[in-house]
């Protein structure tokens, strides 16, 4: 069987990926596909190189190069139009030149899943994210766009730049919308993105398939022991740069453990190294609280930091299943999380990690000091979350459930 996946990042095209600390569960997921005798693989993704195909490895990669001048960059962040224009035609050049049985694209988000309009392969989206959510949470509460004007101040190219971002976004939901309710098959993992295809497209194929995650994190002797004898308890966070991921929370929840309870804490952050618009809008230093900023890490730097730590920390505003949790999880840390999005699918509160409200910082403070204060809680909420995740993301189950989803795509199709 030929399949096609529309990729996101190169995968496996590019290995010394260190973006989103370390790389992605993509290029996890085709290590895998590549030992199935059965399938062969195309991967296409945006790239700068200017090859049409590279074989490497029985792999087939279309690096698509459409935006090969400064002039067609710019075009693309103000006429957003372009990036469907340019780059749809490109991966229906990939679809003739690999003539796949399977077309498998990775995220709702991207303008790949209007592929499904202009060819009879079947097409499933594997949902990721989702913009029309987030961009309803694009600010924290007491956030808006005219916070980000006054931070600038005068720098007008940097307000410029984040107006015209903040309108790519909305057209990037927008976009998204067309997709869920054009295409018809989608392979998603929480009860949230499968409730979110049958809210735009109620007649819709869903599939459930897990996650493959990185091998530091799945196939790793080292567990969580809570063997941190410090009289400081280390929290963690694994973050990105958009707002509603919670930097906010982070500032106003490591103020309240420091004003009400102990000064002996550090919060490492991974990911993100700016977050001087938090702090301009919070009044809250990331110093004054304990946050240290730590940037983007290898995915073993970043396994033996969590491993250091007391407790993993997610404050989003909304979500999927984010990986950061998944992994932690692996790892045997007790998690505490927001309940948003798709979250309450991999935990189930005071089973498998913590779950409280998004914007308050007051219980994530409270539940913080409980886990720190309850070793024997954080342990069976480590130890339970780690169960749990070993089967979600148990690689032969993965690769099981995506190699049904294709014999079903094309046995329902004629492909």
């Amino acid at each position: 069987m030929k399949v096609l996946w529309f990729a996101v990042t190169p995968s496996l095209y590019s290995e010394n990926n260190t973006t989103h600390n370390g790389g992605g569960w993509i290029a996890s997921l085709e290590k895998l596909i590549r030992r199935s005798s059965n399938i062969q693989l195309g991967v296409a993704f945006e790239h700068s190189d200017d090859y049409f195909k590279v074989e490497r490895e029985d792999v087939v990669y279309y690096p698509i190069n459409v935006w090969k001048s400064k002039a067609l960059k710019l075009k693309r962040k103000l006429i957003y139009s372009t990036e469907e224009d340019l780059v749809v035609p490109a991966c229906l050049k990939v679809i003739s030149d690999f003539q796949p049985d399977v077309i498998h694209v990775f995220g709702s988000e991207w303008c790949y899943g209007l592929v499904a309009k202009y060819t009879n392969v079947p097409v499933v989206i594997h949902m990721q994210g989702s913009i029309p959510p987030y961009y309803n949470a694009r600010f924290p509460a007491g956030y808006n766009e005219s916070d980000l004007i006054r931070f600038n101040g005068f720098n007008i190219a940097k307000t410029l730049s984040q107006l015209l971002d903040n309108r790519n976004f909305r057209l990037r939901a927008e976009r998204e919308e067309r997709i869920l309710r054009t295409c018809s098959n989608y392979m998603g993992r929480t009860a949230w993105d499968k409730n979110l295809i049958h809210l735009y497209n109620p007649s819709a194929n869903y599939y459930y398939c897990g996650e493959a995650l990185r091998d530091e994190f799945f196939f790793t002797d080292r567990i969580w022991r809570n063997s941190n004898n410090k009289k400081q308890f280390v929290l963690t966070t694994t973050i990105s740069t958009p707002l509603y991921k919670g930097v906010d929370t982070i500032l106003k929840t490591a103020k309240l453990l420091k004003d009400n309870i102990t000064d002996d804490f550090e919060w490492r952050v991974f990911g993100v190294k700016d977050i001087a618009f938090h702090e301009w809008k919070t009044k809250i230093k990331a110093a004054s609280c304990n946050v240290r900023l730590l940037g983007t890490l290898s995915a073993e730097e970043l396994r033996d930091e969590l491993l250091d730590s007391q407790i993993f920390i997610h404050p989003s505003y909304i979500d999927n299943s984010p990986n950061s949790v998944c992994e932690a999880q692996l790892l045997g840390i007790p998690v505490i999380s927001t309940f948003v999005g798709g979250v309450p699918s991999l935990i189930e509160h005071m089973v498998t990690g913590v779950l409280v409200p998004a914007n308050d910082p007051f219980s994530l403070a409270y539940q913080i000091n409980h886990l720190v204060n309850n070793r024997q809680l954080a342990v069976k909420l480590g130890e339970e979350g780690r169960k749990v995740a070993l089967g979600r993301h148990a690689p032969e189950t993965v690769v099981r459930d995506l190699l049904n989803i294709y014999e079903t795509l094309t046995n329902e199709t004629g492909y």
